[in-house]
């Protein structure tokens, strides 16, 4: 039997399953907003986009999958599944239309 989800998010495949990725909490949010909502200047080196939001990924995760580790993701993203995760959270918080969102697993 699959488990319910804690709350409503966005599939990314990681590690051989799909992740549902939900919104940040309204606290996690806050505490980020000027790092989400800040443009990332052109030319910058993709390492530094991509481990600019590890930690926010994470805890987006943590809400549906809390004994996801930091360690595990940095195993299981690449550049490919760390930009759909960045997709799938900012879609989730309501900063750019995400459609296909799954209720559970």
């Amino acid at each position: 039997m699959a488990k319910k989800l804690n709350f409503v998010g966005v599939p990314v495949y990681m590690n051989g399953r799909n992740y549902y990725i939900p919104s940040l909490s309204k606290r996690q949010y806050q505490e980020n907003a000027e790092r989400l909502a800040s443009p990332i200047p052109e030319g910058t080196p993709d390492a530094q986009v991509l481990s600019r939001f590890d930690d926010i990924i994470l805890m987006a995760i943590q809400r549906n999958y809390p004994d996801v580790t930091a360690a595990e993701l940095d195993e299981w993203l690449d550049l490919n599944t760390t930009r759909l995760a960045i997709q799938a959270l900012t879609g989730a918080s309501g900063l750019e239309t995400v459609s296909g969102t799954v209720e559970g697993e």
